[in-house]
C-alpha cells in the first residue's frame, strides 16, 4: 500500500549513521520493547501499529530542543502499550536503582508502593527509630515529591530510589498524611540518609482462648534471607495447632524468596507459580524438597498492600490447598516481572517480560487474590491485631 511504501521510504533514507543522538535513543528503547514486551499485540496496536509508532516518535525527537523533550517522546511512545511497569528511566534514575543494587548508598527507612490507579505513592512502612520514622512520615501517607521530583507516576522502585544517597547526606521529603486534603495539608522534612537494617521477620506463639497455641509470624517483606529466617521460626515453634503468616503490607520484595518460603510448607511436586513469556512459554516453580510443615494448619492474612512475591507465596498456598486466605480485601494484584536493560546514553528501559500463573492457571495482575475468609476492615484492617483478624476463625 501507499502507507507502507512511505514508511519503507523512510526507513531507507534514515539509515542509524543517520539518526541524531534522541533518534538512536527512541530506537533502542522501541528494539528493547520489540524484543521483550510480553504482550505479543503491543496493547492491541499490532506489530505494524507498533513499528508506526517507532516511526512517528522518531520524527517527534527529529529536531527535540532538549534531553527533556526526548524523554517525553519515549514515554509518550510506551505509553502506548499501557502497561505502568515498562518504562523509561533517565540516567539519574537508572544510576540511583544500580546504586541500591549494588549495595552503595544509604537510605531513610520506608517502603512504598504506588497506586496504579491514582499513580499515588503510598508508604507502606516505616523501620521504627529509622529517619523517615523520627520526620513523621506514617503508613498510608501520599508521597508527593523527593528533592523537588514529583513521584505521581514513578514506580516505587525509582522514588525509593531517589531517597537513597551516601550516608548522611540529606533528601527532602513534601508529603501529606493519610486523608488529609488540600494545599495546606502537605509537609516537608528533611531527612538524613543512614544504614537501615531490614526488618527482619518476626514471630512468636500466642495461646488462644480454648487453651491452643498458635505461631504467629510477620514477614514485613521477602528478602534474600526470607526462607531461611521462616525456616528458624518454624522449627522455634513445635507442637503448635496452627500457624498464621502475617503479610499486611508486604509490597513482595526478592521474588524466589516467595516461591522458596512456599516450599516450606508444600510436599515434593506442587506448583508454586508459573512464569509466561510472550510466546506462551511456561516455567514452572515447583517443589522440590520436603516441606519443613506441610499438615498444621495454616492461614495467611493479606491486604490491598500486600503485593508481587507475597502474593506468589499466598497463591501458591492456597491454590494447593494448603492455606486459608484471611483479610478484609483483595491483594494489590501485580503477577508481571520486568527486565532492566541498561542504553547507551546511561539510561535504561524497564521491559515487562512475563506474567505469573497461579498453580490454577489464575492471573492476578490487576485482580489481586480473594481472601477464603472476608472480614471487614475493622476486624483486619492495617492496624488491627492479628487476634483481632482471626477471631472466629481459627
Amino acid at each position: 500500500s501507499a502507507g507502507l511504501a512511505l514508511q519503507l521510504m523512510l526507513a531507507a533514507a534514515a539509515p542509524a549513521a543517520a539518526l541524531t543522538e534522541a533518534q538512536v535513543l527512541v530506537d533502542s528503547v522501541w528494539k528493547e520493547v520489540d524484543r521483550q514486551f510480553v504482550d505479543g499485540t503491543f496493547n492491541g496496536l499490532g506489530e505494524e501499529g507498533w513499528r508506526k509508532e517507532r516511526l512517528s516518535t522518531i520524527r517527534a525527537v527529529a529536531d527535540a530542543g532538549d534531553e527533556e523533550a526526548t524523554y517525553a517522546a519515549i514515554r509518550g511512545m510506551l505509553a502506548k502499550l499501557g502497561d505502568p511497569y515498562t518504562r523509561f528511566l533517565t540516567p539519574p534514575q537508572y544510576e540511583a536503582l544500580a546504586a541500591v543494587a549494588t549495595g552503595r548508598s544509604a537510605g531513610v527507612g520506608v517502603a512504598l508502593q504506588a497506586d496504579p490507579g491514582t499513580h499515588d505513592m503510598t508508604v507502606l512502612s516505616t523501620v521504627p527509630k529509622a529517619p523517615a520514622d523520627r520526620g513523621g512520615l506514617r503508613p498510608g501517607d501520599i508521597i508527593i515529591a523527593v528533592d523537588g521530583a514529583p513521584a505521581a507516576g514513578d514506580t516505587a522502585e525509582v522514588v525509593a530510589a531517589r531517597m537513597r544517597g551516601p550516608s548522611g547526606s540529606t533528601v527532602t521529603v513534601q508529603f501529606r498524611h493519610a486523608g488529609a486534603t488540600g494545599k495546606g495539608a502537605e509537609q516537608e522534612v528533611m531527612l538524613t540518609r543512614a544504614e537501615v537494617a531490614v526488618s527482619p521477620l518476626q514471630s512468636g506463639v500466642a495461646t488462644l482462648p480454648d487453651k491452643r497455641r498458635a505461631a504467629v509470624i510477620k514477614i514485613p517483606s521477602f528478602s534474600k534471607d526470607t526462607p531461611g529466617q521462616l525456616a528458624d521460626a518454624l522449627r522455634g515453634a513445635q507442637r503448635v495447632d496452627a500457624i498464621v503468616i502475617d503479610l499486611r503490607g508486604n509490597a513482595g520484595g526478592y521474588m524466589p524468596a516467595g516461591v522458596d518460603g512456599a516450599k516450606l510448607f508444600l510436599r515434593p511436586g506442587a506448583e508454586i507459580i508459573s512464569e509466561v513469556n510472550r510466546a506462551g512459554k511456561q516455567r514452572a516453580y515447583i517443589s522440590d524438597g520436603v516441606g519443613a510443615d506441610v499438615d498444621t494448619p495454616l492461614y495467611v492474612i493479606v491486604d490491598q498492600r500486600t503485593a508481587f512475591a507475597a502474593e506468589i507465596f499466598a497463591a501458591g498456598l492456597q491454590d494447593n490447598g494448603r492455606a486459608r486466605i484471611v483479610g478484609a480485601t483483595r491483594s494489590f494484584g501485580k503477577g508481571k516481572i520486568q527486565n532492566v536493560q541498561p542504553l547507551a546514553d546511561g539510561g535504561a528501559v524497564s521491559v515487562t517480560k512475563a506474567k505469573y500463573l497461579t498453580p490454577s492457571g489464575k492471573n492476578i495482575n490487576g485482580v489481586g487474590i480473594g481472601p477464603d475468609t472476608l472480614r471487614s476492615d475493622a476486624q483486619c484492617g492495617a492496624a488491627s491485631a492479628v487476634d483481632e483478624c482471626m477471631d472466629g476463625v481459627l
